[in-house]
């Protein structure tokens, strides 16, 4: 079981429905213990499957106490015409008796409001998580507020986490917000994360709109804890 909690610890690095910042996740980070995760999702149109574009992203996360965890995750995409860079701080909140974990998460950054346009922006996070057997729930809400223009955006994710092998793990997760334009969407993906070594994972994934940009993206990771 204390294997298949391995995953639950990285959910900070899931970004492949996002198109964008990384979630966090309910549970904090051991103290002293740095977790890297960098990738890029791959968009494929529509039409013929072809490759459009490549979003890269990065996130960081250091469990500075048992309690407290700071981090900085970031993300391109649109060729450029969006994107942020967030540094953050995540306390958890309760953890129930049936092992239920709660936790708020509160970021400052910069956010590109169109392809010129660079505001500072502020960004809050609630999170939940249960451990299920062989695997993990959870839910978390974000919402983000550009300071100077005050457009903002929002999103809640839900994944479903099980360990497939000793080697293998697959996560399903569906999304559902709206941007900065205003414009609402919801997404579906699945993936799979492969434990290549004890301090080292991959993750490759796969994500489908049901709403809105149909464009599938397929995203690639590496994960690192040190």
């Amino acid at each position: 079981m204390q294997r298949a909690f391995v995953p639950v610890m990285l959910l900070s690095a899931w970004a492949g429905l996002a198109g964008g910042a990384a979630q966090a996740g309910a549970w904090p980070r051991e103290a002293g213990e740095t977790f890297l995760s960098f990738g890029g999702i791959v968009a494929l149109s529509e039409e013929d499957g072809a490759l459009s574009r490549i979003d890269p992203t990065i996130y960081l996360e250091y469990g500075l106490t048992e309690r407290l965890t700071l981090g900085l995750d970031g993300y391109a995409a649109d060729d450029g015409g969006s994107g942020n860079l967030f540094g953050w701080a995540r306390l958890p909140l309760a953890t129930g008796a049936n092992g239920d974990v709660a936790a708020i998460s509160a970021g400052a950054g910069a956010v590109l409001v169109d392809e010129d346009d660079t505001e500072a922006a502020a960004r809050l996070g609630l999170h939940w998580g249960r451990g299920i057997e062989e695997g993990w729930l959870s839910i978390d809400a974000q919402a983000l507020l550009a300071l100077s223009s005050l457009s903002h955006e929002a999103k809640i994710d839900a994944t479903w986490g099980q360990s497939l092998s000793p080697r293998w793990t697959g996560m399903l997760q569906g999304q559902v917000g709206y941007g900065l334009d205003g414009d609402a969407y919801a997404k579906l993906g699945a993936s799979a994360v492969l434990h290549v070594a004890p301090d080292l994972d991959l993750r490759i994934g796969l994500s489908r709109a049901i709403t809105g940009d149909p464009d599938a993206g397929l995203s690639v990771e590496t994960w690192w804890r040190f």
